[in-house]
């Protein structure tokens, strides 16, 4: 990984990024010798948007498939339940509420 100081990408930005697309390694930038931020290049960060996109649906798809095996089981211990929307919309709209 290259390192620069905030003065050095101040004169000459154009060169650091010029170094930057060529080698393709990250560059630290430095203030008072400590790291305070990080260049990358632009295919580097689509890649790693990509990868947490990626990374995303797939954790999403397992916490789909988590959540429908809990729902067989629960099914399974209780047996089927009627659908209760139908029960809390008559509770909800006074149907058979002055019966």
């Amino acid at each position: 990984m290259h390192m620069v100081s905030i003065t050095e990408i101040r004169r000459n930005a154009k060169a650091v990024l010029a170094n930057l697309i060529k080698t393709k390694k990250p560059i630290a930038i430095l203030q008072r010798s400590k790291p305070v931020a990080y260049i990358i290049d632009a295919e580097s960060f689509i890649k790693m948007q990509q990868q947490e996109i990626s990374g995303f649906a797939e954790s999403r798809k397992k916490s789909l498939a988590n959540i429908l095996q809990l729902k067989e089981r629960v099914t399974k211990k209780s047996g089927i339940q009627e659908d209760s929307v139908k029960l809390i919309r008559d509770l909800r709209e006074g149907i058979n509420r002055y019966e």
